[in-house]
């Protein structure tokens, strides 16, 4: 009777073991996936930012110059 208990609870402790490594994979896959999506997501309005700050900042081929007092500015 002992050994039958002891197989039993060996079993159950193993699948409580089984249980816990899927779930913190799946967890961890998650996790994974969430930074990769928001790292894509930083990326294009980033990118989306920077098109939208070049095309305000056109201002055509030639510098902007300029002095405030304290030298010469130009501005490519």
């Amino acid at each position: 009777m002992d050994q039958i208990r002891s197989i039993i609870i060996g079993v159950v402790g193993l699948a409580v073991a089984v249980v816990a490594v899927l779930v913190f994979a799946t967890v961890g896959v998650a996790m994974i996936g969430l930074a990769f999506t928001l790292a894509g997501v930083g990326l294009v309005v980033a990118r989306l930012r920077n098109r939208s700050a070049m095309r305000e900042n056109r201002r055509g081929d030639d510098p902007h110059i300029w002095n405030d007092g304290r030298g010469t500015i130009i501005d490519m």
